[in-house]
């Protein structure tokens, strides 16, 4: 074979190879594109949150709708309640990393609750959120945060990381004392207590 021929057939190769190249490279293009457009099908948790409202002996806890402008999409929402036993109420949301979290709040056993939201995590402690003080509990694959509350137990659970679980904490909105989902009489809007809150 003459050396021009053998330039010909390695330049041929090498073509072959780069178009190969290239046509992964566009499908994986193609493939992140699609993914990153992808809609995450989103539910409405108020109407369960006012309908444990007027079930609950406590006063609820609801994410705020902060979560929703920082590109928390709330993915599930689930309302227990009977007329005889415990008054529970779980929301999920998407993360804005594409991770995900869980809210619970529940007056069942508050034992019962904890080893049911924590999935056999372990207690690791305590974490500060807001001035107030959760329990932490962690695992390869999960980690929650506890807070114990007069009457009513609130779990923030998941695979996300401790700082989008911190996040949420941080976001709960507690209605008044007195239950009532409507503003008390002279306070001004959105005059909610938080979470935890000393």
């Amino acid at each position: 074979m003459s050396e021009h021929s053998r330039s010909n057939a390695t330049f041929k190769n090498y073509a072959i190879s780069l178009g190969v190249i290239v046509g992964i490279v566009l499908v994986l293009a193609f493939v992140v594109a699609t993914r990153s457009g992808e809609h995450i099908p989103s539910v409405d948790y108020q109407p369960d949150a006012d309908a444990l409202r007027d079930s609950a002996d406590y006063p609820v806890t609801v994410p705020s709708e902060e979560l929703l402008r920082e590109g928390w999409t709330p993915t599930s929402s689930t309302l227990e309640v009977a007329e005889s036993g415990p008054a529970a109420w779980s929301v999920g949301f998407a993360t804005a990393e594409d991770s995900h979290v869980m809210f619970t709040q529940s007056d069942a056993d508050p034992d019962a609750v904890v080893a049911e939201e924590t999935r056999g995590a372990e207690e690791a402690g305590t974490v500060s959120v807001g001035g107030s003080e959760w329990g932490h509990y962690d695992s390869e694959d999960w980690d929650a945060l506890v807070r114990r509350e007069e009457g009513v137990t609130l779990v923030v659970a998941g695979p996300a990381d401790m700082d989008e679980l911190t996040r949420v904490a941080e976001a709960l909105e507690t209605d008044p004392a007195d239950g009532g989902a409507e503003p008390r009489e002279g306070a001004e809007p959105g005059d909610g207590g938080e979470a935890g809150s000393a």
